[in-house]
């Protein structure tokens, strides 16, 4: 009889307990403040698109909590994500973007963080890219740059716009020349427009976000394609084009390629407790299938096409499942240093 009160003084105290965690509570971000992590610099598309999110999730999260927008540059991107990783609160208070790019690092790198650990809560743009260059260089295709030297403004050698363009050197023999330490997309822009370096990595929204004259007035030209293909970049060679399916060469850029398919994901740290995982998911796919959200997307010039958490994590598993001994070899070849 004892026994059988003790269990079910247990068995009530574990209730008491479920029912009181503020992980259930329906008022759990009631009166708290989530930030927004930017894994770059202000002035660019990443910025856009967290300050989308920032502006908006807050009212799809039942509590209504405020949102900041917090910048974290640095790695391109490897940064945020070590922070997201190992120091960033895991109660739901911090969630942030992953700079397309990062994703395949660890495979190459010892860094902080392993992105098939994150609770992803979805993207809302999956975005096609290309390598481009300012007018007036006497460069206008791809061609061209594996002739004659193109200077390339990025910013850490984990971002996207560094490996794209030392993929298509080791892969596609182009003259690119890397130019390193931009503190995100505004810096790039600038520098490209001022003259210091010829061109960048960028995605087409990229530029129709913050510099939407830049495309129609033909002040920036596409060169090769990535991610995405898109109807107004078909007339420039996409990667795809150029390597052969079934060689390590195209595995490759597929495995690279899959961070841009992923797109501009959302998620929160490792190790944040399941029930706010499910509230945070449920609250950021209800505001990518509001036509309201959609809208305000549109209106600031970026794109709009949603990658769901179950498509962000088969891509993931997917592509790294897929690398296989000779593509991560050809992976590091294209991660190692070479000594200036």
């Amino acid at each position: 009889m004892l026994k059988t009160s003790l269990k079910l003084v247990g068995s009530a105290t574990a209730l008491v307990a479920l029912a009181v965690s503020p992980a259930l509570s329906a008022d759990y971000f009631a009166g708290k403040t989530i930030t927004v992590q930017v894994p770059s610099g202000s002035g660019g598309t990443y910025h856009v698109y967290c300050q989308l999110v920032q502006r908006n999730i807050g009212k799809y999260i039942p509590g209504n909590p405020k949102t900041l927008i917090q910048n974290r540059p640095g790695s391109g991107g490897a940064k945020s994500a070590a922070y997201m990783a190992n120091v960033a609160p895991k109660d739901g208070s911090i969630i942030a973007m992953i700079a397309p790019g990062t994703i395949t690092t660890p495979l190459v790198r010892k860094v902080k963080f392993d992105a098939r650990k994150f609770n992803w809560l979805g993207a809302p743009a999956a975005r096609a890219a290309a390598i481009w260059i300012w007018n007036g260089h006497g460069i206008k295709t791809f061609k061209d740059a594996q002739k004659k030297q193109v200077t390339i403004a990025t910013s850490g050698f984990s971002s996207a716009g560094s490996v794209f363009p030392r993929l298509a050197i080791s892969l596609l023999g182009a003259k690119f020349k890397l130019i390193y330490g931009y503190k995100g997309g505004g810096a790039l822009n600038l520098s490209v427009e001022k003259g210091e370096t010829m061109g960048r990595w960028n995605f087409y929204s990229g530029f129709t976000g913050v510099r939407p004259t830049w495309i129609p007035k033909g002040k920036i030209i596409p060169l090769i394609g990535t991610g995405p293909k898109h109807p107004k970049l078909a007339g420039i060679p996409h990667f795809t084009d150029l390597l052969k399916k079934g060689t390590t060469e195209r595995a490759l850029y597929d495995l690279l390629g899959m961070n841009l398919e992923v797109g501009q994901a959302f998620y929160l740290p490792p190790g944040a407790p399941k029930n706010v995982v499910s509230i945070m998911r449920k609250s950021f796919a209800a505001m990518m299938a509001d036509p309201a959200f959609k809208a305000n997307i549109e209106k600031r010039r970026v794109e709009y096409s949603p990658v769901s958490v179950k498509e962000i994590e088969a891509k993931i598993k997917n592509a790294f499942d897929s690398a296989t001994p000779a593509v991560l070899q050809a992976l590091k070849n294209v991660y190692k240093k070479k000594k200036s």
